[in-house]
């Protein structure tokens, strides 16, 4: 018994949650890599592993007042937007940056390169010589000419594209300080490629508008001037409000602007039009009863099914952390933030830390030294 409490007091416990934090943070980055979700039985033994490994870092770490004050609050927030919504997105996002203390953003992104890297190039290489199903079928392009596109395995040829650019996303951000123009080439020449196999429209304009982000964070030296970037998220909130609110099919500009984005503006006016906007969360039945589409724009779909008091709370923390941000010159950091807010405008995924691990970085306002380089390792 002496030895076993021996070893319990020498045992370094906050290293070993550490360790399973990562643990947690990579099964979770490898099911989203292979488009795994909750439906399908393989990913719920992973996530079963990966809860465990969350629990290991949420039992030994030592949080101040304060964080627990703060943790206690996202819980029961995300609790309860699971039950109304039927959604976890927002409990495990809670969860994982709560759970986030002591460990290292950047080894956080170096595991998802690695994860991200390894399933893309298993599910390329895998359907392109018959291992896996490579999803060839066609779709018409803006000429309304029939063109083959290939899904690589994945349930569609955007999601094949997006797994392309946020592999990408993380090449860029993880290399960041070296980048030049053969950077640009090699990555716009696998951009262009996956574009032409996949017919993403939204994917390639956001990766050159990435790297036009880029090019204007490294030519512009004044710190003030940088300070349009921390401006990404309220600016696509409030465009992607304008919109919605203001539409009208009758108008040509309007009209040519929901063409370019598949319908998503009209889907969204419609819910906005025939049941309005909530001070707090409505279930989706209320929205299935009604059923317009899917509300492919992050902004407004926190807005519409979360309601303003959750809305203008979560952007506040996004606002916040751009400023903080801003204020510590974590430039790049900016720089991936302002293409994942032009990506809000046209997709969910970025409410989800494990397809877009950038929003994690809302945890630098309970825990600001997570971006301080070589903090913690396993």
């Amino acid at each position: 018994m002496e030895n076993i409490k021996t070893i319990y007091r020498e045992t370094n416990w906050e290293r070993i949650g550490i360790a399973a934090y990562y643990g947690y943070f990579a099964i979770n980055i490898l099911m989203k890599a292979f488009a795994y979700d909750h439906g399908d039985d393989i990913y719920r033994y992973f996530f079963i592993f990966g809860m465990v490994f969350l629990g290991i870092k949420l039992v030994t770490t030592k949080y101040t007042l304060r964080e627990i004050a703060w943790a206690a609050f996202l819980v029961g927030l995300g609790l309860a937007l699971s039950i109304i919504t039927k959604q976890n997105t927002w409990l495990l996002l809670f969860l994982t940056i709560i759970a986030m203390k002591n460990c290292s953003f950047r080894l956080m992104i170096e595991i998802a390169l690695y994860i991200r890297v390894f399933c893309a190039a298993v599910l390329v290489i895998g359907s392109s010589f018959g291992v896996y199903d490579i999803g060839s079928k066609t779709t018409p392009d803006t000429k309304f000419v029939e063109i083959p596109v290939y899904s690589f395995a994945l349930n569609e040829p955007n999601y094949a594209y997006l797994t392309i650019f946020l592999t990408i996303m993380l090449l860029l951000y993880y290399n960041y300080e070296k980048l030049n123009w053969k950077w640009f080439l090699v990555t716009a020449a696998v951009a262009f490629l996956f574009y032409k196999l996949t017919f993403c429209r939204t994917g390639i304009a956001v990766f050159f508008f990435c790297w036009a982000l880029i090019v204007f964070e490294k030519a512009v030296k004044s710190h003030k001037w940088k300070f349009l970037l921390a401006l990404s998220v309220p600016v696509g909130a409030l465009f992607s409000f304008a919109t919605m609110v203001v539409y009208n099919g009758g108008n040509k500009i309007m009209a040519l602007l929901n063409h370019y984005v598949s319908g998503r503006i009209y889907i969204m006016n419609s819910y906005y039009r025939l049941q309005g906007l909530a001070l707090y969360p409505r279930t989706q039945e209320y929205f299935y009863a009604n059923y317009f589409g899917l509300i492919d724009n992050t902004y407004m779909f926190v807005l519409l099914y979360c309601g303003w008091a959750v809305a203008l709370f979560f952007f506040f923390l996004v606002c916040r952390t751009l400023f903080v941000l801003y204020r510590q010159r974590h430039y790049k950091e900016l720089v991936m933030l302002g293409t994942l807010a032009l990506y809000a405008i046209l997709e969910q995924f970025v409410m989800n830390g494990f397809m877009n691990p950038f929003i994690l970085l809302t945890g630098i306002l309970l825990y600001p030294d997570i971006l301080k380089e070589g903090k913690q390792t396993i």
